[in-house]
């Protein structure tokens, strides 16, 4: 009986303790229950929270939208005044036809237009008449972006510009006008050694300004003795580039150029131009005055004598213009010299320096 009893009272503590273990894993399981409740409230506050900064973003971003907006429309009015400014400032270039009287005295003709003597605000002028076979409404723009390039340009070894129209007719080119081109004094007789240095330094004057040119140098790639014009300072010729202010148009306008090809390096047919492309023109230009031919790229070795042969010594004889020749001329255009070199080595020549 005793040991019944024991039993069942052993029992009843293991009944309690039971109890009480699964009263503590209720207890447990209430306070994870409330945990949980508490992370899901916590997570629905977070998610209302970002619902909100959500809704605030998006109004940022609308409000971005708009700034946007608003400054698009500042810059595109900025940039119709700058259009406005800019066709304003190329007005100051803008001749008006009737004040421009052509000549029957004809003057040459290029690849791009024919040039006759003519009268503006009663000075003599070399007036040049554009073909109407390169008109169109591109090259006419072309034309009238050079023109506003050619009348920032100013210095003593550049031909003058003056002005050009700007209307519905064949644009006008004015120009000052001189005495002759170096080609034409080249057909009628040879030039002293001095007379060719002196040209030269002149033109590469014009050069290396042009080259310095900001904010984009310009590159003249129609350097030739055709467009090198001459003029008289005492008993001197000298020399003035013309066509500078034309360069990219002739160039995107002529299906060939007529001299020009004749005096350039093996880059003047490719897009990798810079100025060095100049420096050919240069080189064959003086060595077209030393030797009173045309430059001809298949004898082009034998004329500088590049090859050391002793009888060419009898086309450039002066050391000094051999040596210019030969440098300018190089294939590579790193391996040119500079305009600046060109002018100190010539510098010397010059009776007025």
């Amino acid at each position: 009986m005793q040991r019944l009893l024991r039993e069942l009272q052993e029992r009843e503590k293991n009944s309690e303790r039971q109890l009480r273990e699964f009263q503590q894993r209720e207890e447990n399981s209430q306070r994870q229950l409330r945990e949980f409740q508490q992370r899901e409230e916590n997570s629905q506050r977070q998610l209302v929270e970002l619902q909100r900064q959500l809704r605030e973003i998006g109004q940022q971003l609308t409000n971005c939208r708009g700034q946007v907006s608003e400054l698009q429309l500042s810059l595109s009015t900025a940039q119709k005044t700058i259009n406005q400014l800019q066709n304003q400032e190329t007005r100051d270039w803008v001749i008006p036809r009737d004040e421009i009287q052509i000549t029957e005295n004809y003057l040459g003709r290029g690849g791009w237009g024919i040039v006759n003597e003519g009268t503006y605000c009663g000075c003599t002028v070399a007036v040049k008449q554009i073909h109407e076979l390169i008109l169109s409404p591109h090259n006419i723009n072309l034309f009238e972006r050079e023109m506003n390039i050619a009348s920032k340009c100013r210095h003593p070894h550049l031909l003058q510009f003056i002005g050009a129209t700007k209307d519905e007719g064949t644009p006008l080119f004015v120009t000052e006008l001189m005495e002759k081109s170096l080609r034409t004094l080249l057909e009628q007789r040879q030039l002293s050694e001095t007379e060719i240095a002196v040209i030269s330094l002149d033109v590469a004057r014009a050069l290396n300004y042009l080259h310095r040119k900001k904010p984009e140098p310009i590159i003249h790639r129609v350097v030739s003795s055709a467009n090198v014009l001459l003029g008289r300072q005492g008993d001197q010729w000298r020399g003035k580039v013309s066509d500078y202010g034309t360069a990219n148009f002739m160039q995107q306008t002529m299906t060939v150029a007529p001299g020009a090809m004749i005096y350039s390096g093996p880059e003047a047919l490719t897009s990798n131009q810079t100025v060095k492309v100049s420096f050919s023109h240069f080189g064959a230009l003086l060595c077209e005055m030393c030797m009173r031919e045309l430059p001809d790229p298949q004898r082009r070795n034998e004329q500088v004598h590049i090859n050391k042969v002793l009888c060419m010594y009898v086309y450039i004889t002066n050391g000094v213009f051999r040596g210019l020749v030969r440098r300018c001329l190089q294939r590579e255009p790193g391996a040119r010299p500079t305009m600046q070199e060109i002018i100190d080595e010539l510098k010397d020549f010059d009776p007025t320096s």
